[in-house]
């Protein structure tokens, strides 16, 4: 679908100019995005159109940009709250205070969050167009994220080239600026890599039935998760590593609860899942290289500050979090409002506090954060859903891989700022919109034939 092949482009675009952390590039992105949005709902016809959002997802969508809205919103000095955040701190005060303004925002840097709305309307209308082109394309669930795979194949090969040319900065980081969200786009991706093949092997269960079409995909896409694999380890990100090896926990778990035959064998759910643990471990210690193990030897030291140091930003956040606890110090405000608390590293600039919960809780504050909590709690159980009820196993191989997707970033937001990488953000919008939109295609497809039952009372099982 030509929409779909637009929007990718304009993706992979902003991917590759430093995952559109430059306003101007995510500024051409957007635009990109808000015109083909444009011509696709001015070409669609009302009954080709996909149904209503639950509940459960329709509040937190609409209310995540407007409450991004009313902290830029002007507000009068009775009507402001006790908490509301002053103006940003000058470091040479005049000698007379100015008087407090009679009308002013909520947050500290109306600049900032306003570049923050912007972006979570950017989302707000990708998800939206995803959710649609879901409905189009239901006879074709994983249509929807091969071009994830793609951009995910190129940067997992670029960065395995910068690693192993002589000269360069000795690990993987594509066309980031940080090798730690470079590793957090790949670990969004592998599970996609990876589920796929599974769906593909389990779509024709018969054991007469096998032609070699099927089996050579399955070897073409494991071989991608692999390579997808070496990139992460490659970009030696300890956190990178360790959510993608989480990522392939939870496929696994998915895989024995969801699609494989257990009660046949016999044994207790939980055994397999302690295997599945077990394989991870052995990941975890044989796969990386003796630079990633170095790295993990030595846990204090980072790219840009102290592990000590880190704890230290996190404790100084939570005095931030306690001054402003109800409507936060405004998105995209935490650099500004932090200078006020902040005692760690004073020759050091603070931007991020290296935990996507602790700053967005901090500029949000307990409602803002309450709706994006409910938002990705709703997605997660989209996807649970889905990975349960659908009716075709590629169907709930693709819920598994975003329940895996989903699980890898939000392990890595508790160290490091991946959800404030506007890449990374799009690629989380991205797989979200496809969890919601799963149970479109839960219905016999083509080609799809079940294995007869041998006993009506059981569940049919399944032979690869």
């Amino acid at each position: 679908m030509l929409p779909l092949l637009l929007l990718s482009l304009a993706f992979a675009y902003a991917v590759f100019q430093k995952g559109g952390v430059w306003p101007k590039d995510w500024s051409v992105f957007l635009l990109a995005l808000t015109l083909i949005s444009a011509f696709f709902w001015l070409r669609a016809r009302r009954a080709q159109l996909a149904p209503p959002l639950e509940r459960s997802l329709r509040w937190p969508l609409l209310l995540l940009p407007g409450y991004a809205a009313f902290q830029l919103l002007p507000l009068p000095r009775p009507l402001r709250p006790p908490h509301a955040p002053p103006r940003a701190p000058r470091q040479d005060p005049p000698a007379r205070p100015l008087p407090s303004p009679s009308f002013a925002p909520l947050t500290v840097v109306p600049a900032a969050t306003l570049e923050h709305f912007v972006r979570i309307a950017g989302c707000l209308l990708a998800f939206f167009l995803l959710r649609q082109l879901a409905f189009r394309l239901a006879d074709h669930p994983w249509a929807l994220v091969f071009p994830l795979l793609a951009i995910a194949a190129l940067e997992a090969a670029l960065g395995l080239a910068q690693f192993y040319t002589k000269g360069s900065e000795g690990y993987a980081r594509g066309t980031f600026v940080n090798r730690n969200h470079y590793a957090g786009f790949l670990e969004m991706s592998l599970p996609f890599a990876v589920m796929y093949p599974i769906g593909v092997l389990r779509r024709n269960p018969s054991r007469h039935h096998s032609p070699a079409r099927p089996a050579l995909l399955a070897c073409a896409f494991f071989a991608l998760a692999a390579l997808i694999l070496l990139g992460v380890i490659h970009s030696l990100s300890r956190m990178g590593f360790i959510s993608a090896l989480f990522a392939l926990f939870v496929c696994g778990t998915g895989i024995l609860a969801c699609m494989f035959p257990i009660p046949r064998l016999r044994l207790p759910r939980f055994t397999f899942t302690i295997a599945v643990a077990v394989l991870v471990l052995a990941a975890f210690i044989f796969l990386p290289p003796d630079q990633l193990i170095a790295r993990f030897g030595d846990l204090a030291a980072t790219d840009d500050i102290s592990g000590d140091t880190r704890v230290q930003i996190w404790k100084e956040s939570l005095r931030l979090i306690a001054a402003f606890p109800l409507f936060g110090c405004g998105l995209g405000g935490y650099h500004s409002a932090f200078l006020k608390y902040k005692q760690v590293a004073p020759t050091q600039t603070v931007d991020f506090a290296h935990n996507d919960y602790l700053q967005s809780l901090a500029e949000l504050g307990v409602l803002g954060f309450a709706i994006a909590a409910a938002l990705i709690l709703a997605v997660l159980a989209k996807a649970r859903r889905a990975a349960t009820a659908h009716t075709h196993p590629q169907g709930q191989a693709l819920a598994i891989a975003c329940l895996a997707a989903l699980a890898a970033i939000l392990l890595h937001s508790l160290a490091d700022f991946n959800l404030y990488i506007p890449a990374n953000a799009m690629l989380l919008t991205w797989i979200a919109a496809t969890a919601a939109s799963l149970m479109f295609s839960s219905r016999p497809l083509p080609g799809w034939r079940p294995a007869p039952r041998e006993n009506p009372t059981r569940l049919p099982t399944f032979d690869f």
